[in-house]
């Protein structure tokens, strides 16, 4: 039954993202209509949890709630699991942090006894956007590239891996925006649309569009930049992602103050506050009234943006919020300079700096810095007031420093990365050349040692070199093992999620049987079918195979010229030393099939009845 919530879970919460409204009132019409609680029961709780969990998000936790009551009265694990992420990510979206991780740690727990690699990368994922919204980029940015590595090792490669990695690329490029590295974050951002054209996900593609709005307006294109917000404004209006369209709109009131179109800017600010007030997302509900009060600080409603700034500086201290409350205190500086109260606007600046610097903002600091200078010659303490003008000029130095030492690493990162990959191609070549290269030494020290003490210092310099090619060679040897034995944990996994579909869609078959079924169970197990008949996934494994069996279907052939793809298929798996229950799984056909295709495999070989089948094809 686990394996079977496993794939349902993943097949409709993690496949189906566009949270149509029809596609939820079946789903509810389902779950209400079932008479027995079980872990379709829990999947279907979960997916409406996670649709709803942007639009409806008070209706999303009770349906996380119910997920975690339910997957306890049946024992499920994976269910508990998902249900307390799902309060986490419910939490985390309100800005509630400490609930949020508190619900986080649980779920992690439970995804670390049952092994989910899964799980943790969603877990992980979460944490770094807590990191990201308390202010520690530095941290949520190794935390997402924790995230992305575990994504390319343990995901298979497919539309969901993609969307994975695309949605890690996404959230890299939003923090290098925040930290100002606009050439970093355009690379992470190009990477993530890169993925989401890929598997047409235009929710996703959406946010991409928008950050390379912050892009261009961090670049200063503005009239580019407000091009970009209304491409993804229309397509999340179309989806119904509210919360996205809060923090859009507060990025293109920036970039309509920018231009000094006030009026958009103002329209835009206020639709960022009345989306976040309805979502309750704190985040993007201080953030536009931060910019709200800046504008009016720009029209002199000194009142006004007080009001505004006070209101931001509250929900961030109570949020724990602290960029926000670094711009609020900013603010509220800029309102005691302009109506000269200078001792509370320095005090206010002071209040922002320390927060800056705390979290490593170098180009808020830089503004304030500045700012800071201003107050000071207001008061006539010049000699202060340069001071801090040339610490913003350092600071400025310094940020382009950054940008071009973080520029080199992501080239010398791309560089490694293509470097690895050509060694793994070589790993077998290289190990037959120390071979001969032990040989060919090994030689030459006897034929050196008959000489005097030259000869003996030359074997001593030539026994050196044969035991750095001997321990060069037993480490590609290693490598080579942990290639093969990472190739059968493919292979087991491949026969493991056929095993899981064919449950799954025999469970689909019965269920499809009751005549007030849903008609989502036909297209469900043609989806099966479908994957389970996928010769993609066959594809991948056969390429993976060949890196680690080098020549075996060249050879196979050349041996045996009348065997088929299909009987090569087979020989692979044998090769492997797999059961046939394995092999029946990822061939998916029956253990029956199994035999006559082993039978019709020995007629082609020319293999006697006595003589061992494993043993000849192992040999190859």
């Amino acid at each position: 039954m686990k394996h079977l919530q496993l794939a349902f879970l993943f097949l409709f919460s993690l496949c189906m993202h566009s949270q149509n409204t029809k596609r939820i009132d079946s789903l509810k019409s389902e779950l209400q209509n079932r008479t027995q609680v079980d872990s379709i029961t829990v999947a279907l709780l979960s997916t409406l949890s996670e649709a709803l969990m942007f639009s409806q998000p008070k209706e999303a936790r009770s349906y996380a709630l119910k997920e975690i009551e339910t997957a306890k009265k049946i024992g499920f694990r994976k269910g508990i699991a998902s249900g307390n992420m799902h309060l986490g990510n419910y939490y985390g979206n309100r800005n509630e942090n400490d609930s949020a991780l508190y619900y986080f740690n649980i779920a992690k727990k439970h995804f670390k006894e049952i092994k989910s690699t899964r799980g943790l990368i969603f877990i992980n994922h979460s944490l770094s956007v807590i990191q990201e919204s308390t202010g520690n980029l530095d941290e949520a940015i190794r935390i997402t590239k924790e995230t992305l590595k575990l994504i390319e090792e343990h995901e298979e490669d497919g539309d969901l891996k993609t969307k994975f990695i695309g949605a890690q690329h996404n959230a890299l490029a939003n923090r290098y925006i925040e930290k100002g590295n606009f050439k970093i974050a355009l690379i992470e951002a190009f990477k993530a649309l890169e993925c989401f054209e890929a598997i047409q996900h235009k929710s996703r593609k959406a946010d991409v569009i928008k950050q390379i709005g912050d892009i261009e307006s961090g670049l200063e294109n503005h009239d580019s930049s407000i091009t970009y917000f209304n491409q993804a404004i229309e397509i999340y209006k179309n989806l119904g992602e509210k919360i996205y369209l809060a923090y859009t709109y507060n990025s293109l009131g920036i970039s309509y103050q920018n231009l000094k179109n006030y009026e958009k800017a103002k329209a835009s600010y206020n639709l960022a506050i009345t989306f976040a007030k309805e979502v309750e997302d704190k985040s993007a509900l201080t953030n536009a009234y931060n910019n709200l009060a800046g504008l009016e600080i720009i029209n002199k409603n000194y009142s006004i943006a007080k009001q505004l700034l006070i209101e931001a500086q509250k929900i961030a201290e109570e949020e724990n919020l602290q960029l926000s409350l670094a711009s609020a205190y900013e603010g509220l500086s800029q309102v005691a300079y302009h109506l000269n109260t200078y001792a509370e606007a320095l005090h206010k600046n002071n209040q922002a700096i320390t927060l800056s610097k705390k979290n490593g903002t170098l180009p808020h600091l830089q503004g304030l810095y500045t700012f800071r200078s201003k107050i000071l010659e207001a008061l006539n303490q010049n000699k202060e007031a340069i001071f801090y003008l040339k610490a913003s000029q350092k600071i400025n130095d310094s940020l382009f420093s950054s940008n071009k030492t973080q520029q080199i690493e992501e080239l010398k990162a791309i560089y490694e990365t293509e470097k690895k990959e050509q060694q793994i191609k070589n790993q077998k070549k290289e190990i037959e050349l120390l071979n001969v290269k032990g040989r060919v030494n090994n030689l030459q020290r006897l034929l050196l040692g008959f000489g005097l003490l030259l000869a003996l210092i030359a074997v001593y310099a030539f026994y050196q070199r044969n035991k750095r090619n001997k321990m060069a060679k037993e480490q590609a040897e290693l490598e080579v093992e942990f290639k093969t034995k990472e190739l059968t944990t493919r292979a087991l996994h491949l026969a493991k999620k056929n095993e899981v579909l064919n449950d799954l869609k025999e469970k689909a078959k019965v269920l499809k049987a009751d005549a007030n079924a849903d008609p989502g169970y036909q297209m469900l197990i043609q989806t099966i079918n479908f994957d389970l008949q996928d010769d993609n996934n066959w594809d991948n494994f056969s390429k993976y195979f060949e890196e680690v069996h080098k020549d075996f279907n060249s050879n196979a052939q050349q041996q045996f010229p009348n065997i088929t793809s299909n009987d090569l298929r087979l020989m692979a798996l044998i090769k492997m030393n797999l059961s046939s229950k394995e092999i029946a799984n990822i061939l998916n056909i029956s253990s029956d099939g199994i035999k006559k295709s082993r039978q019709r495999l020995r007629k082609k070989m020319g293999i006697e009845s006595n003589d061992s089948l494993e043993a000849i094809v192992i040999a190859i």
